[in-house]
């Protein structure tokens, strides 16, 4: 937070400039949004239902807030204690965990939505 937040305005702005600095910051975050792109553009092309858009969305939204928590503990990490300490590598190992696990489910999210459509696009199955 580069100021303290005072009001809802000042509070988003924070917040934009948080999800601005991991974009330019953070490689694993910058890597999920070709990808969420890439997924939405096919749900475009595919013409998705609007139920199918909300699940999509709200996995794109899943793996890129897991990131995000995941980003922020590293940073506090590097700052508080920036020696090696076995439980904090356990932790930060624990936040990455949740990145995959959410990332996966996401995989999984996109192939039941978007790979039937897709096929009958492609193959007219």
């Amino acid at each position: 937070m580069t100021s303290k937040p005072g009001t809802w305005a000042s509070k988003f702005r924070c917040a934009i400039l948080g999800v601005w600095f991991a974009c330019g910051d953070q490689n694993s975050f910058w890597i999920h949004l070709p990808v969420a792109a890439a997924v939405i553009a096919m749900g475009a092309w595919l013409s998705v239902s609007p139920v199918e858009w909300a699940v999509l969305i709200l996995a794109i939204g899943g793996v890129l807030t897991a990131e995000l928590l995941n980003s922020s503990i590293e940073l506090l990490v590097s700052v508080l204690h920036p020696q090696h300490h076995p439980r904090i590598g356990q932790a930060l190992d624990v936040a990455a965990g949740a990145v995959l696990v959410m990332s996966l489910a996401a995989v999984a999210v996109g192939l039941i939505v978007l790979l039937p459509p897709l096929c009958g696009r492609l193959f007219g199955v």
